[in-house]
């Protein structure tokens, strides 16, 4: 399904579409490799966890850092709420 407005990002001579606003700043950025070397380190850490308290520990890490991500969004104004 097309979108009504959809995002593109031009790099060079090549334009890539968007799916999303995070979409677009990754490959804006070029930050497809580091969202791949976190995505592997989560995958890492997710399979330590064995019992309830290595899950608490992951979980307050993994709030940590999704709470550093959205102030940085409400910094540059891409997160509202």
């Amino acid at each position: 399904m097309k979108t009504k407005n959809p995002l593109y990002v031009v790099k060079g001579k090549d334009v890539q579409e968007a799916s999303s606003m995070l979409d677009l700043l990754i490959k804006k950025f070029n930050l497809e490799p580091l969202m791949t070397v976190l995505k592997n380190i989560f995958n890492l850490l997710l399979e330590q966890v064995e019992n309830y308290a290595m899950f608490l520990v992951i979980k307050n890490f993994l709030d940590e850092i999704l709470q550093k991500l959205v102030e940085l969004g409400k910094k540059f104004g891409l997160v509202t709420a």
